[in-house]
């Protein structure tokens, strides 16, 4: 069974490929333009570039057969013609699909790698080549190919080429972008920007197309307002101009009824007039009724009025039967044209007889239905009105016809009247006047279209006005041939499909590249974080190892210094001078050799970034007072005077760790012993400044550190404060490892203050501390604290039980010897924390201890958690622990003290340090 995906299938693809197109394309052509088939907003173009760069070329078969597609449904209704459409759609789709191909080729990097899309110039590229150039290849091959097979004019082939080449353009500028987030490569690019670039993209292009939609339906609203103006206008003038046929008839029938005898010169000045302003009358005139008795006379009569030749007759010619009533014409103006009418019956035709007799019968103007007159020479509809003039007023149907003298009528040859009533019609309308009350609804009359059967078929706009003469049915179809002539159709909704794919495309290059860049950023942030994790890793590797060396050089040290110490501090079985002068050498080279180690771990931790300060109130005179006392021995043993000031304020202090800052006043006061002269001096001021790093921080307090010792030229104080320089001062005799100022100055500039330094040569150094300056309040007399021993029964110490917990039995060995100055101490030493625990509460091994030494490594477990078991247990939690270990590390030590140890050791212990503790922690 395949596990390949539904969308890796060619076919599925393919598929997927030729209905998006085709969805994409109906909807597109729904945008366009009245009268218009090209799209302002052409999205498939854009759709079909982006399915061959992420599915590869053996999609352009679906797209080209999508194109087909579109162009079959919509370009079907405009041509009768199968050849012409076939012809047609199989160009639109090899149009199509080679702009496609077109495109690709072009944005396809010489590499081959997939495009990306993130860089501004990238983008810029990319929308200029695939919009504007490779789009010209659909609109020249689809456009050409309309205007070849006849189906678009060729004075409209330019407008349709721009208009289907802006359409292309702007649906590859909106729909490839859109597009390739879900289909482009690489997927997970594009992937990420389906929400960034995708969505804002497809809103933007819904709303564009709302928009366009929109706008087109307000543009038809437009077009159809104006043509039911224009039509309404034209049918108005059409009835006016029939009203004018009416007001003609009443005038002449008036003359009629006005007098008794109208004489045929008068007939013709009556009717002179309307013959001049009324179009399209073929002849005006009278109907007079007659008996078929009074047909000699009557004819008598008309020959003495200068008609030799009249002569009254039915239709076709054919003599009037006896006993027949007739109405003959009589007069006729213009006689012109005319002369074959005078003598005919009307009542001998059905169309003039039923329309006369209604006329008298109704006594209202009736017109005929369409017929050919006697007179007419080509092939226009003819219409007779007939309007009736009686005797006196009669008031019924039989007594009109009793009462009927003739009537007065207008012979309208249709075509001429109608070209002469829409002479003023808007150029864009036909219009045909149509009597629906005939049978098959003929055409009485109108524009050259009348002649076709174009006003059967369906148009875009059309109207039938019902015309009011003569009691027809008659109706007025009027119909827009082509566009209405609106200010900006068409126009406005391209301007606004421009406008707005314009803007679209701004967007959508601007979440392009911001998503590049966010990308990028996001690259060289998970480089830099994997970077840092591998720094941090190196760091903690560093520490480890640090903390490992420190642990490993502490321990054998402990056992050098603490035999040492023991054998100085064994007062029952003293040293001789020459020995304690050796002991006393291994304690030096022991003590500077920890002092090395501790100078390498401070510039480690420097580097690092790992070492922890504690700023905090200190008073000068104090910390002072302190470092003289610890450097006032190695002074004397150099034969160089320590000058404290002895008259600093009480209130003078300073912002900073007190360790730390005892270390820096060790190293400069240590430096200017050691690299003095016997003899010399070495003397510390302190004053307030408002000079240094802490100068906006407000007040600064200065300890300068001077001696009269060697000093330094120029070349060497420019090295001054690189690590392990000793400024070629190796082999001097002198020891130092050559970091402890270059420490120094680090610790001053973490507590917020900096380290300066003058000096010259075989004058002396001056060395200045800068801190940030605070006042200490006043100094409280102390009250005693002094331990008040217990009472003894028997005069001597109490006995005390210590616990070491150690497992390292040379260094377990150094600490039971310290304590054998306390003799009333006893020492048991457990190798292992479950025998300490064991020591704890067991009772038959010995009392409970007074005191625990504790080692933080030991081998069943850490020294840490053994302390933490102690505080826990309400039985033990009152016993004293000192924490004894090589580890040096400050966050060692803070997690111990917080533990609830007394105070933390380190190895080398100072074993004076140690029974001080103890004496402390076990007064006698």
């Amino acid at each position: 069974m395949s596990l390949r995906s539904p969308l890796t299938s060619l076919s599925n693809r393919g598929l997927i490929t030729w209905l998006s197109y085709t969805v994409a394309g109906l909807l597109a052509v729904s945008l366009s333009a009245p009268n218009e088939h090209v799209s302002p907003l052409y999205l498939p173009a854009g759709l079909a570039l982006a399915f061959v760069m992420g599915w590869g070329p053996a999609m352009l078969l679906p797209i080209a057969l999508g194109a087909v597609a579109v162009i079959l449904v919509t370009t079907w209704p405009l041509t009768g013609s199968g050849a012409t459409l076939a012809g047609v759609a199989l160009m639109g789709g090899i149009g199509a699909s080679l702009q496609a191909w077109v495109a690709w080729r072009l944005t396809l990097a010489p590499d081959r790698r997939p495009l990306t899309l993130e860089r501004p110039a990238q983008i810029g590229r990319f929308l200029m080549i695939a919009g504007p150039l490779a789009c010209l290849v659909s609109a020249t091959i689809s456009v050409g190919a309309r205007g070849a097979l006849g189906l678009t004019p060729m004075e409209a082939l330019p407008q349709a080429f721009l208009s289907w080449w802006t359409g292309d353009t702007l649906g590859v500028l909106v729909g490839t972008p859109m597009m390739l987030t879900l289909l482009g490569q690489p997927a997970e690019l594009w992937r990420a920007r389906r929400q960034l670039v995708g969505i804002p993209l497809l809103v933007a292009t819904v709303l564009l197309g709302l928009g366009v939609r929109q706008v087109q339906i307000w543009g038809v609203e437009r077009e159809n307002a104006a043509f039911q103006r224009d039509a309404s206008a034209t049918a108005d003038t059409v009835q006016h101009k029939f009203n004018g046929y009416r007001d003609a008839l009443a005038a002449l029938a008036g003359v009629f009824e006005a007098s008794e005898t109208v004489t045929r010169d008068e007939f013709t000045k009556a009717s002179r007039y309307w013959l001049s302003s009324l179009k399209g009358i073929q002849a005006i005139g009278w109907d007079q009724r007659l008996q078929a008795s009074d047909i000699a006379a009557f004819e008598a009569q008309q020959r003495q009025e200068g008609l030799p030749d009249y002569k009254v007759f039915n239709v076709n010619h054919q003599p009037p039967s006896s006993g027949e009533e007739l109405a003959v014409v009589r007069y006729v103006e213009p006689r012109a044209g005319n002369e074959m009418a005078l003598g005919y019956n009307v009542l001998s035709a059905p169309a003039t007889r039923d329309a006369y007799e209604q006329a008298r019968r109704e006594d209202r103007v009736i017109a005929t239905r369409g017929l050919r007159l006697m007179q007419e020479t080509g092939q226009q509809t003819g219409v007779v009105v007939y309007h009736p003039v009686f005797k006196g007023e009669p008031f019924t149907p039989q007594t009109r016809v009793q009462a009927s003298q003739g009537a007065v009528f207008l012979a309208l040859r249709m075509d001429d009247a109608m070209s002469a009533m829409l002479q003023g019609r808007a150029v864009y309308l036909e219009a045909c006047l149509i009597d629906v009350g005939a049978p098959q609804s003929p055409v009485l009359g109108g524009t050259a279209a009348c002649r076709s059967a174009q006003w059967q078929q369906a148009h875009r706009h059309r109207i039938d006005i019902p015309i009011d003469l003569g009691d027809r049915q008659w109706q007025l179809a009027v119909w827009s041939a082509k566009a209405a002539p609106i200010v900006g159709l068409g126009a406005t909704s391209w301007l606004l499909a421009v406008g707005g794919v314009a803007l679209a495309a701004a967007l959508g290059a601007l979440l392009l590249v911001m998503t590049g860049h966010a990308r990028r950023i996001e690259d060289a942030m998970e480089e830099a974080r994997q970077q840092r994790s591998a720094a941090e890793a190196a760091n903690q590797a560093k520490s480890d190892f640090l903390s490992r060396m420190s642990h490993e050089l502490r321990t054998p040290l402990n056992a050098v210094l603490g035999f040492a110490q023991v054998m100085s501090l064994d007062q029952r079985e003293p040293l001789p001078p020459t020995q304690r002068e050796r002991v006393e050498q291994i304690q030096q080279a022991g003590w500077h050799l920890l002092d090395m180690i501790d100078d390498v771990l401070d510039i480690s931790r420097i580097d690092m970034g790992t070492l922890q300060l504690q700023a905090v109130p200190l008073r000068l005179k104090d910390e002072l007072g302190i470092a003289g006392k610890l450097l006032q021995e190695e002074a004397d043993r150099h034969g160089v005077t320590l000058g404290m000031p002895q008259d600093i304020p009480s209130e003078w202090g300073v912002m900073a760790d007190a360790s730390r800052l005892r270390q820096i006043l060790s190293h400069l006061l240590s430096n200017g012993i050691k690299f003095n002269q016997r003899g010399g001096k070495v003397s510390v001021s302190v004053q307030e400044g408002v000079t240094g790093a802490a100068t906006d921080k407000g007040q600064v307090m200065q300890i300068t550190v001077h001696d009269t010792g060697l000093g330094m030229n120029a070349q060497q104080m420019s090295q001054l404060f690189q690590p392990f320089n000793r400024l070629g001062r190796e082999q001097g005799g002198t020891g130092g490892t050559g970091i402890g100022l270059v420490i120094s100055r680090h610790l001053a500039l973490l507590m917020g203050g900096q380290l300066d330094v003058q000096s010259e040569e075989g004058k002396g150094s001056t060395f200045t501390l800068s801190l940030p300056g605070v006042s200490m309040p006043p100094k409280v007399a102390s009250v005693s604290h002094k331990r008040v021993k217990a009472p003894r029964t028997d005069g001597e110490p109490t006995a005390r039980h210590v616990l070491y917990v150690e497992d390292n039995q040379a260094n377990s060995e150094v600490i039971r010897a310290a304590l054998s100055a306390r003799p009333w101490i006893t020492v048991t030493v457990a190798p292992t924390t479950e025998e300490g625990l064991a020591v704890l509460h067991n009772r038959l091994r010995g009392s409970k201890p007074d005191l625990i030494l504790l080692d933080v490594h030991l081998p069943d477990a850490s020294g840490q958690e053994l302390l933490k078991l102690i505080k826990a247990n309400p039985d033990t939690v009152d016993i004293p622990v000192i924490m004894i270990s090589a580890d040096a590390m400050p966050e060692q030590i803070d997690a111990a003290l917080n533990a609830g140890a007394a105070c933390y050791l380190t190895k080398p212990v100072q074993l004076s340090e140690l029974l001080r503790q103890v004496d402390e922690l076990l007064p006698s």
